[in-house]
């Protein structure tokens, strides 16, 4: 386990987004800015955060896709973003969360990944969006049911059910 998750810290909750986001080796994956270098902290900022102020300046835009075009790094982001949902997060760092969520499912690869043959990685992210299929519905809000229901329209192969929710929150 990595340092950074608060491994021996008895003050640093261990969470599943928090374990999850330990399993990569997050530099070794290709991002926007090179490599993933950097993302781990972000993402800690995020599942850290107790108040909405704690996450001023704190976004992964163009960290994980750069407008829509989404780059290797986003597989295992979309693991922790779903993990994060389990969470009891502020409402801005489920927002910056399923923005980014949304960014990658309705992006396509880079032309990186392409030139690497990584022409399914969209497809793959949304795979791994489904794992967290019942959390995402689960979250549904007045504040967030336009956008979160987008997410699962996506994601969520079952239409009826999809519609079912989308009639429940009165959003077209």
């Amino acid at each position: 386990m990595h340092d950074w998750i608060g491994a021996g810290r008895e003050s640093v909750q261990v969470t599943a987004a928090k374990v999850e986001l330990a399993r990569y080796d997050w530099s070794t994956y290709r991002a926007p800015t090179g490599n993933g270098f950097g993302i781990p902290d972000i993402f800690m900022r995020i599942l850290e955060a107790d108040s909405d102020s704690d996450l001023l300046g704190c976004t992964l835009e163009y960290r994980l896709e750069v407008q829509s075009m989404v780059y290797e790094v986003a597989l295992p982001a979309v693991g922790v973003i779903v993990a994060a949902y389990a969470e009891n997060l502020p409402v801005a760092a489920e927002m910056e969360l399923m923005n980014v969520l949304h960014n990658i499912i309705t992006g396509e690869p880079h032309a990186s990944e392409l030139e690497m043959g990584n022409y399914d990685l969209v497809e793959r992210c949304v795979e791994r969006a489904r794992e967290g299929i019942w959390v995402m519905y689960s979250k549904l809000s007045k504040i967030n049911a336009d956008f979160m229901l987008d997410v699962l329209d996506v994601v969520d192969l079952d239409r009826a059910r999809v519609a079912a929710f989308r009639d429940r929150w009165q959003v077209d």
